[in-house]
């Protein structure tokens, strides 16, 4: 019964993160936000109410409750005041909840083979750590040697899971794979937005995975996206920057297949494919796809690509000239790209001498800031 139990919820919480995870416009009518809001706390409320005239002593919490808080949660991603007051648990909990439902590793196991030992488990992945060239067929071999018998397949999804990957000498820490110059590595990834004529647009973000500078965020006005048009968008950057990297990493989006992977063999730059349901290994690129959602997107609404273009610049202009970035200690892209040596401390009779100088781009959205000479400070001195 639990077995069935969970598969039911199983199968409707994946068709709900399914849904959730479609592309929508990131200012949502009141409407609607209140609507799901409304939905969220009917499934929580009904769950709880059935638990405490079910349980009159603590007992673990039913599955049913846990079903209704990830329905909550899925519903309202992208909530944060929602999902942080109105939410029946912790966010942490209920996102470790959202994963045993998504995957079926926590399944209850109905019969057949009995789980593989933490032993053998421990085996494969210390030769996987130790001898990082070695594939999921090297590792079999080599058990089979000392007497375990063991799948090629179980020793891959043992390798996946402890975030090594079953090929051989195939790199899937991204931390291995960052770049250490400029030029060295550039992050793809593509992003959608929705117009106030209700159109999506896609929307393709490149990024200096060193120096983080935007190399470029270009529109396509549209939804279905080829890899012609993604590698004519990358050659005209290339050529428009005189530059080019040595390595560019992505997903297995098909605008990144086909023409797009020929055409890099003949530019000579190797691929870093990130793995299948791992967006975090591309982690650049979503972490600036995030920051232009919510410093920029957020607070327009463009009527067609052209706009959407325009606004698109003015961010990458800001971002790569006056935005300081943290994992930067503070400097600009900009600044680490053409090695400017950090700003000297002034002292406050400088500063009294200096008035704030505003610079303004996607018409006041955006602003940067610099201290500059008073016009009759230099001749007063």
């Amino acid at each position: 019964m639990r077995a069935a139990e969970f598969g039911f919820y199983h199968v409707l919480i994946t068709a709900v993160d399914h849904v959730s995870r479609l592309p929508r416009n990131t200012m949502m009518p009141e409407a609607a936000r209140l609507y799901r809001e409304n939905i969220a706390l009917k499934a929580q409320l009904d769950a709880l109410e059935s638990e405490l005239a079910r349980v009159s002593e603590p007992a673990p919490v039913p599955m049913s409750t846990r079903a209704a808080q990830v329905f909550a949660y899925l519903l309202t991603r992208g909530d944060e005041p929602f999902q942080r007051y109105f939410l029946s648990a912790s966010l942490g909990t209920i996102k470790r909840w959202a994963n045993r439902f998504r995957g079926l590793k926590h399944r209850v196991n109905p019969g057949g083979r009995p789980p593989l030992e933490e032993k053998v488990v421990e085996l494969i992945v210390t030769l996987k750590r130790e001898n990082g060239s070695w594939g999921q067929r090297r590792i079999r071999e080599e058990l089979r040697r000392m007497g375990i018998r063991v799948s090629e397949p179980t020793v891959a999804r043992v390798l996946m899971e402890h975030g090594f990957s079953p090929r051989p000498g195939r790199k899937i820490d991204f931390e291995r794979v960052r770049g250490a110059a400029k030029d060295a590595l550039w992050a793809l990834d593509f992003f959608a937005v929705k117009t106030a004529k209700g159109v999506w647009l896609q929307a393709l973000l490149i990024i200096d995975v060193h120096t983080r500078e935007l190399i470029d965020l270009r529109v396509h006005d549209g939804w279905d996206v080829d890899s012609v048009w993604t590698i004519r968008a990358f050659n005209e950057v290339c050529g428009r920057l005189k530059r080019a990297p040595k390595t560019v990493v992505h997903d297995h989006g098909t605008h990144f297949a086909g023409q797009f992977q020929r055409q890099l063999r003949v530019l000579d730059v190797e691929e870093e494919l990130t793995p299948t349901g791992l967006p975090s290994m591309n982690c650049y690129a979503e972490r600036a796809i995030g920051s232009v959602r919510r410093e920029l997107l957020r607070h327009i609404r463009v009527h067609d690509a052209t706009e959407l273009q325009y606004f698109l610049d003015e961010y990458r202009r800001y971002a790569n000239t006056e935005r300081p970035h943290q994992g930067l200690d503070g400097r600009t892209p900009d600044e680490i790209a053409k090695g400017t040596p950090e700003a000297e401390v002034i002292d406050l009779a400088t500063v009294r001498r200096r008035r704030l100088e505003r610079r303004e781009y996607a018409h006041g959205l955006l602003q940067g800031y610099a201290l500059v000479e008073e016009p009759g400070a230099a001749r007063a001195a």
